[in-house]
């Protein structure tokens, strides 16, 4: 291994031990917007995903999104649905695929969590100017794309 590439595992490791920070950082806030309702961590993740979804989110994609088989949505929808924070829609671009859209509590809600956790964690990107917070929004987008 070269020293270039040693150089590059390290930065990696580095990163990867700030993610994980921030990783604990954000899911000490995950059960506030539903604290009455036993809500998982993945279904969580899937309000989250369907709230910020363009164009709206369909099963096959959020299991593709997640990483999990279609059975394990559809338990996760399940769940949601049963609780009244999701619902399922007839897609109007195809009326033979659902879409799954956050109901209007639901959406009440984690709009609400939302402004909340940005507000409390303001300050920790206080010495970032908007160019600085826009490429490290920029970098964290292109690190999720799936290879």
């Amino acid at each position: 291994m070269t020293s270039a590439d040693a150089n590059r595992q390290a930065l990696l490791g580095r990163t990867i031990e700030e993610l994980v920070t921030w990783a604990r950082r954000l899911d000490s806030h995950r059960r506030f917007p539903f604290g009455d309702l036993d809500v998982s961590r993945s279904q969580v993740e899937v309000l989250f995903l369907v709230a910020h979804s363009d164009p709206p989110m369909t099963p096959g994609r959020l299991a593709a999104e997640l990483g999990v088989t279609p059975g394990a949505v559809t338990q996760l929808v399940a769940g949601l649905v049963a609780a009244g924070l999701v619902e399922q829609q007839r897609d109007e671009a195809d009326a033979r695929r659902r879409v799954l859209a956050l109901t209007a509590g639901s959406r009440a809600r984690v709009q609400s969590f939302e402004l909340d956790v940005v507000r409390e964690l303001a300050p920790r990107f206080a010495d970032l100017d908007e160019a600085e917070l826009e490429t490290l929004a920029g970098l964290l987008a292109r690190t999720s794309e799936g290879r």
